[in-house]
């Protein structure tokens, strides 16, 4: 006989149980705040929450989840702040995809944090608040895959304290020029499609590197052609 307690929270009467850890909310519930979802408190071993929710608008009531080490929360065009994450200190992925965030902040308590995506669909033209400016990373030391797809940023910066990162995905911005690289010195991935960049340059010393994308980018000149053949005869996998 199994005696095991079935965990769940509540949605305006509706049970939504935890499964192995994992509470992932329907995507057909029209909840604005976590506050809305009745016993989420209480769900202090819970690992990893998940939800694509197009009503979202805050992120709220989440403090007491310190056990979690995922949270993935897409498709909330409402959702404009990240907020309120301080305690989720064993946090290891945050995912946002497809908000309406602009600021990267509010993220300095997470330093176990590994994967932080904060992309937006290229091909989805409603949104008003992209992402300018690389920053708030300071702290997070142990990070190994940045994903910044379909912002509005234009120059790399903000990237020297990553020096465990080995993926980043800059494509579908507006970077004129590779630099601000010079300490991601375990790099192995780098994804800068879709840009403005006509000259290749630092990226030299990457000795780690083994996947370059910078197709939809240039015209690039003799040099900069020369350097890209080089890196593939290398061994490097290079798209221009």
């Amino acid at each position: 006989m199994n005696n095991s307690k079935v965990e769940f929270v509540l949605y305006k009467g509706n049970k939504i149980e935890v499964r192995n850890g994992v509470l992932e909310l329907p995507y057909d519930i029209e909840f604005e705040t976590f506050d809305e979802i009745e016993g989420l408190e209480k769900m202090t071993s819970l690992k990893k929450l998940k939800c694509k929710s197009f009503y979202l608008k805050k992120i709220d009531n989440l403090e007491h989840l310190q056990s979690l080490e995922s949270l993935i929360l897409k498709e909330s065009p409402w959702l404009t702040k990240i907020e309120n994450l301080g305690t989720l200190t064993n946090l290891k992925l945050l995912n946002l995809t497809d908000s309406h965030i602009a600021e990267i902040e509010n993220l300095e308590n997470l330093r176990n944090l590994e994967v932080l995506i904060l992309r937006k669909s290229f091909f989805n033209n409603t949104y008003e608040n992209y992402i300018t400016e690389i920053k708030g990373l300071e702290n997070l030391i142990n990070l190994k895959n940045l994903d910044l797809f379909g912002n509005k940023i234009k120059i790399i910066k903000g990237l020297n304290a990553l020096i465990n990162l080995k993926i980043l995905c800059l494509t579908c911005n507006q970077i004129t020029e590779i630099k601000g690289l010079e300490n991601l010195i375990n790099l192995e991935q780098l994804y800068l499609e879709h840009n403005k960049i006509t000259k290749i340059k630092g990226l030299e010393n990457f000795g780690n590197l083994k996947v370059l994308r910078i197709q939809d980018n240039g015209p690039f000149d003799e040099d900069s052609i020369s350097r890209l053949k080089d890196m593939k005869n290398s061994g490097i996998d290079v798209w221009y």
